[in-house]
């Protein structure tokens, strides 16, 4: 039952991003940054192959390192870790205002966005800092420890991810510090418990399912074009997979926080959010014991 809520839940979510297609603009510029930064990253180890070498080896566990190295790497890794959780959180923050604002009755544009996110700057700053911070104690402690501790530190990962799940919301409305979020955060998911997994699972399961639909449609284009043996159709068909990779994942991350925001708003106000029904709301809030 509670996986069938979550998919009625999902399946509002994108009735509400349909009427607001301006919030996908946000996933995508997370998107295109990303993928700068991960490009700078690969051109730097190009360009200056001692860096490559150097960044390589220190990721290989199995050589041994001066302390000096190793202090370099962490901080290196602190570095990516800071920069990846700003862009996604920053962007995040700007779609769930404007997905808060959109339930409370007003009609929120790009701009909008911006303009919360950059009021919130510095509690996304301190928040990218602190679990930047977690994520590189994590990855240098799992590095360092045989299979068993591995499985622990990655337990303690997937509780960390969980802990943190209502964070951007929290940091989009109430402008909480880096604690204050978390606690935030952990008090309304025991009232939402089940039903905020269950929905955030369904939408990554519903998109799932649609790209291997198109991963089978490409499938049979590289066929046809082996088969006539033409180029043109491959290449064709390589850009539209593509495209419609990038298209899938930015349409799925947004479903996600608006069904976060949604999800945060009922279970602090207990009003229910524009595009949503009172059934479904009612059901995926559980009142803490």
């Amino acid at each position: 039952m509670r996986i069938k809520k979550g998919i009625d839940i999902t399946r509002e979510s994108w009735m509400v991003l349909r009427k607001d297609r301006e919030l996908l603009f946000f996933p995508l510029c997370s998107a295109v940054a990303a993928a700068l930064i991960v490009a700078t990253i690969l051109s730097a180890g190009f360009l200056i192959p001692s860096f490559g070498q150097w960044a390589s080896g220190v990721m290989d566990e199995e050589q041994a390192h001066s302390i000096g190295e190793q202090a370099l790497g962490i901080v290196c890794l602190f570095v990516i870790y800071f920069i990846e959780w700003f862009i996604a959180v920053y962007f995040n923050t700007a779609l769930v205002g404007c997905a808060l604002i959109r339930f409370s009755g007003g009609d929120p544009t790009i701009k909008d966005g911006f303009r919360i996110a950059n009021r919130r700057l510095p509690q996304i700053l301190a928040w990218a800092l602190f679990t930047s911070a977690v994520g590189t104690i994590l990855s240098a402690v799992e590095q360092r420890l045989g299979w068993f501790g591995k499985l622990i530190v990655r337990l303690v990962g997937l509780t960390w991810a969980v802990s943190t799940y209502f964070v951007v919301p929290v940091l989009a409305a109430e402008g909480a510090s880096p604690i204050t979020a978390v606690k935030r955060s952990v008090a309304l998911l025991k009232k939402t418990w089940g039903e905020g997994l269950a929905g955030n699972i369904a939408i990554r399961v519903a998109s799932l399912g649609v790209t291997l639909m198109i991963v089978g449609l490409a499938v049979l284009g590289f066929a046809l074009a082996a088969y006539v043996e033409s180029k043109v159709i491959a290449i064709a068909t390589g850009a539209l997979l593509v495209l419609c990779l990038v298209l899938m994942g930015i349409i799925g991350s947004a479903l996600r926080q608006v069904f976060l925001a949604a999800l945060y708003e009922f279970s602090k106000t207990g009003n229910v959010p524009a595009g949503f029904s009172e059934n479904s709301m009612r059901s995926a809030l559980i009142s803490s014991p």
